[in-house]
């Protein structure tokens, strides 16, 4: 009851377009959540993600359930993840994955789950990496450790949001280094957006230098043909 009386003093609200949420309803309304741009990756063997990334990075599997757009529910809520503290958006993305790929697909057949880490001063500022809830769901799911710290960013590269594509290889070259003697032999590397897979390739290189033997790729979006 004091849950009731709360909802109607203090709605929720839809993230996106502000309207109050219906009872079971979470960050987006039903009419947002229909706007959200899928990929529909998980029905295609070779998407165009996978073959995106394979250019730079010899990977085994590689999606992202929905497409990065501007000025859709898709931006407002990775927006809110990354710079409004709203971590809790990352596990609902991974839930909304979840319901999407087959539990046989091969990028979950990995023995753990590393996300592209931050730089530790970005980290201290921001106060987490917005990664976290997404990989820490699929490492629960999958019974798989959550592998946060066997990659390291040495770099404090600048932010890439405005960078173009030549600009961000660049930053980000060299940028990683692997922290373990452990031996894995399929590794699942997530991330937030992808964009050009210049900071991917970057970490799953690193990684295959002697840490893994394979590497997948999971992203919450992707940002395809947004940058010239």
């Amino acid at each position: 009851m004091l849950n009731d009386l709360f909802a109607v003093w203090f709605p929720r609200c839809c993230w996106n377009c502000n309207q109050p949420l219906a009872k079971g309803q979470e960050w987006l309304c039903l009419g947002c959540c229909g706007q959200l741009p899928k990929t529909y990756f998980e029905h295609q063997e070779n998407n165009p993600l996978q073959i995106m990334l394979r250019q730079h990075l010899p990977l085994e599997s590689a999606y992202a359930p929905y497409y990065f757009l501007q000025n859709t529910p898709i931006q407002a809520l990775l927006h809110a993840l990354k710079y409004q503290g709203k971590i809790k958006i990352g596990e609902w993305l991974a839930v909304q994955c979840e319901s999407f790929i087959s539990k046989e697909h091969k990028m979950l057949q990995c023995d753990g789950i590393v996300p592209v880490p931050l730089h530790q001063k970005r980290e201290r500022k921001r106060g987490y990496n917005q990664v976290t809830p997404f990989g820490r769901f699929w490492a629960n799911r999958l019974g798989v450790p959550y592998l946060d710290n066997i990659l390291q960013r040495n770099i404090a590269t600048q932010t890439l949001v405005r960078m173009s594509r030549d600009a961000r290889w660049t930053e980000v070259k060299n940028a990683f280094s692997v922290q373990t003697k452990n031996k894995f032999k399929h590794l699942l590397l997530v991330d937030d957006v992808i964009t050009t897979g210049a900071t991917l390739t970057a970490c799953g290189n690193a990684l295959l230098h002697g840490t893994t033997e394979k590497i997948s790729v999971l992203g919450m979006a992707y940002a395809q043909n947004i940058l010239p």
